[in-house]
Parts: structure tokens; sequence; C-alpha cells
């Protein structure tokens, strides 16, 4: 459909024309198309919950802007992080994408109408670290492409794909093993083997899920090139495409050691130990074995993107150790941010003096109870009070997927496998939060089980970083 302009009002309730009982609510930087005024209503084309062009109404006049907003979309899914950036100008990127199906769902539902022959660009693919959790589940968009029905597919053409460097092997293998070699630094040990380009890593190299994601990188090189990068502390060129729209990124993580190996200058990545078990408690020493999942947690790629006066800071899975190097490598002022996406889904494994520096206004986190082989008490209830404390806004906007989430009370149930009755609940609405800016005003929504019923605020950003929220949001 063709946007001839975008919703310029927060939530706007659009009401069908042939079913009053249907309705779309609408957030400021959806196109839309105007196709008339009648009857105090403006008639409006949008597109529907199908992909399709759908015709409704909306009240009274509708404001309408020339340029659409930047919007971040953290997705629910689950345990795991997947999170979709869309510029003004309709440049998409991929930041990590859970474990399972439910990531592939939302982009094929919102990026509809793709093909063989007509993929979707994505500008780039992040992939923060190697842990299931946070990629596997991009490979399911490689399955989707086969589905049976249509709307659930998504065929895609990743120009670039940026990733930490750290390959991960068979859990089987020692810490000082399972990312290759590794050597004794002054400090401890460090990784040497880090990766550029995975297609080029020996298979025996990798776990189950690398071995699926390079086959998958391989699939879609069949659409066109694909540059794969490592990135470091420093390389924010890598994101030099955005500059055109004003959008500046800095990359603060990993933050690589230089050492010298067989006469030569390599990279390297120390590796991290396991926390105290009093790591939510200040002034600790770091007393814990090297972690092989604290390493590969600890060294996530780190992005501050900046776009107008609105900055977000996406720390993947830092750790307290890893925060507290990044707070010594960094200046407070270069942390702080508005949006913040919380480090490792809300765990107790943080650092308070590098969330006071960020001073964040919206904190973002992604978490999800879906199997006890999978809990971890996320979001802890430490981080929680934490991110409080450090919020420089009034109010304190902490989100999280689980808890935007909407379960129905089904009741008994059948299971379809082992045909044992339970409990039943469905999830009826998943907690995807949702933030727009034009670089001063900022819009942050989510959905409920009810579909006119949005948790929204709306504040505004200054040249100087001080922060006035609205009274409400503007609907109509």
């Amino acid at each position: 459909m063709p946007a001839a302009a975008y919703i310029a009002e927060d939530l706007v309730k659009v009401v069908g024309e042939e079913n009053e009982k249907e309705t779309i609510v609408l957030a400021w930087g959806d196109p839309v198309e105007v196709l008339g005024e009648k009857n105090g209503r403006t008639r409006v084309q949008v597109r529907g919950r199908d992909g399709k062009p759908w015709i409704g109404t909306v009240k009274g006049k509708l404001p309408t802007q020339p340029k659409s907003v930047l919007q971040f979309s953290m997705v629910d899914v689950q345990q795991g992080d997947g999170m979709v950036l869309q510029t003004p100008e309709g440049k998409v990127l991929f930041i990590d994408g859970g474990d399972n199906k439910l990531f592939a769902r939302y982009a094929a539902a919102r990026f509809g109408g793709t093909s063989q022959d007509q993929p979707l660009e994505v500008e780039a693919m992040l992939i923060t670290h190697g842990d299931a959790d946070h990629f596997a589940g991009l490979s399911e968009i490689v399955k989707s492409e086969t589905h049976k029905t249509p709307r659930k597919r998504l065929f895609l053409h990743p120009r670039r794909v940026f990733h930490n460097g750290l390959v991960k092997g068979p859990e089987k293998l020692k810490v000082e093993q399972i990312f290759g070699r590794t050597v004794e630094t002054s400090t401890g040990r460090a990784v040497v083997d880090l990766v550029d380009d995975l297609r080029e890593a020996p298979a025996a190299r990798m776990n189950t899920h690398f071995k699926r994601w390079a086959e998958s990188i391989r699939h879609w090189a069949e659409h066109g090139p694909i540059e794969m990068r490592r990135l470091a502390f420093g390389d924010g060129d890598a994101f030099d495409f955005l500059s055109s729209e004003g959008i500046k990124v800095s990359v603060y993580g990993p933050i690589p050691q230089t050492l010298t190996v067989g006469g030569k200058k390599v990279a390297a990545l120390p590796l991290l130990h396991t926390p105290p078990k009093t790591v939510a408690l200040p002034g600790e020493e770091k007393s814990g074995a090297f972690s092989a999942s604290h390493t590969i947690n600890g060294h996530s790629v780190v992005l501050r993107l900046e776009y107008g006066n609105v900055r977000f800071l996406l720390s993947g899975d830092l750790n307290q150790e890893s925060m507290e190097a990044l707070r010594k490598k960094v200046l407070a002022k270069e942390l702080e941010s508005e949006i913040l996406k919380v480090p490792h889904h809300g765990s107790a494994d943080f650092d308070q003096s590098a969330l006071e520096a960020i001073a964040p206004v919206v904190s973002l986190i992604s978490s999800g109870d879906e199997s006890a082989k999978k809990e971890y008490i996320h979001p802890r209830a430490t981080l929680m009070g934490a991110l409080g404390r450090a919020s420089r806004g009034n109010p304190a906007l902490v989100f999280c997927t689980e808890l935007a989430a909407f379960f129905a009370v089904r009741g008994l149930s059948v299971d379809q496998k082992t045909k044992k009755v339970y409990f039943g609940f469905e999830r009826t609405s998943f907690g995807i939060i949702h933030v727009r800016t034009d670089g001063e005003r900022v819009l942050v929504f989510t959905h409920s089980g009810k579909a006119e019923l949005k948790e929204a605020y709306r504040f505004d950003v200054d040249a100087q970083h001080q922060v006035e929220f609205a009274a409400d949001v503007k609907k109509r």
C-alpha cells in the first residue's frame, strides 16, 4: 500500500467501513492513505491484519505528517531477546531473534508480501552474542519459507550480519576450549580464535545452533552478497549506512585486548568469571572460576544509538563484570541514555553504578516463563528495584515483555500428545513493547487483552536531555 502520509497522533482507532465491530488501532508513524472526509469522519486505507489493504473511518479530521518516525520494537520471544529497529525511511534492522518461532512469526506478519523473487532487504542483522536464546530463532525464518500458510512465510536478504566473534563449540568442551584457543595473560586467560565470517569457520568448532546458523546465512546469500563482520569497541562505522538519516551508532562492546601470539598481534576477549553468590550486593570481589556462559554474555555487542535528542543503549546480556568494565572504559555522559534495553533479561548479575550512569527514563526487559528448563527467575526483584533507583524520569518506566503479555483462562484442557487433562491458559496477547520517536518526542506503549486498551506514555526530550512527560497520550 503506498504511504501517502503517516499518523501524527499517538494512538488512533480505525473502525471498519464494512464491519464497525472490526477495529484497528494505529500508532504514531504508521502509514495511512487518506481517502476523504464525510459526516465528521475521515475515511482511510491502512494495512489490515491479513496484510491486505483495509478501509475504515476515523473520528474527526485525521492529523497526518509527511514522514514516519524511528520505530523500535521489543518482540515477546519468551525467554530470550528479539528486536526490530525501523528507520523513518524504512531501513530495517534485526537485533537478535530468540530461539523459537515467535520472532519469525512476528516478522512475517509485520513485513508481509515477501517472496523468493522479492525478499525483505534487512540492512543488518546484529547477533549480540552466540547464546541460542538470542539467535537460534532467526533460522526459523528460513523454515518459514515453506510454511503452508502464506502469511506466516518470510523471505529475506540480510545485507550485513554483525556479531561478537565468539563461536561456541559443543557443551562437552571445557571453558578454556569451547571458544577455540585461549592463552594466558597477566590477568587470566583470553580467547584468541575470534571469527569474522562464520561461513569460514570449521564445522567441528561449532555447536548445533551455530552449524544451523551458518547454513541459514549461506541460504540467504543466494539472494545476494552478505557482509559478515565481527564488531568490537569503536566499530561504529559499521552503521554508517544510517548516517544519512541523522542516526549515529556507537559500538561500546565487546572490549577486546590486543595480544601477541606467534609473533603476530591479535584481538582477544578475556574469559570472564562466575559471579559470587551475593552478586546482587555491591562491593563483592570476583572470586569465581572461569565461566563459558558469563564469557559469551559479558562480551555481548553493545550499541548506543542516537537520534536527535533521544539515545538508546542496547546492552545484550552484559553482566556485572562486563558492565563494570564498560563504565570504566566509557565516560558516564556517554553512557547516559533515555531508553535502556536492560541486560540479560533482568538477571541479578548487574552493576548498580553502571545503571546509575545510564540513568534511563525507559527500561525494557525481555523475559518469559515458558518451561522449568528455562526458569531463571527473570526479572529479579533486585534488578527491578535498581532500575527504579537509577531512573531519572518521573515516573520511572520499567517494561517487561512477560508482564505485558495477556493470558486468558481456558479451564480444563487436554494435552494433544499425552492426552492428560490440565487447567489451561491461552496467551491471547504477546507482550511486545514499542518505542517511537522523532528525536524529541517519545511514545512508549504495549498492548493488552483488549484490542483498544494500551499502556502508553509520552514525553519530550530537549537538547540538554531534560525530560518532560505529557499528562496523557493523544488518542483519537
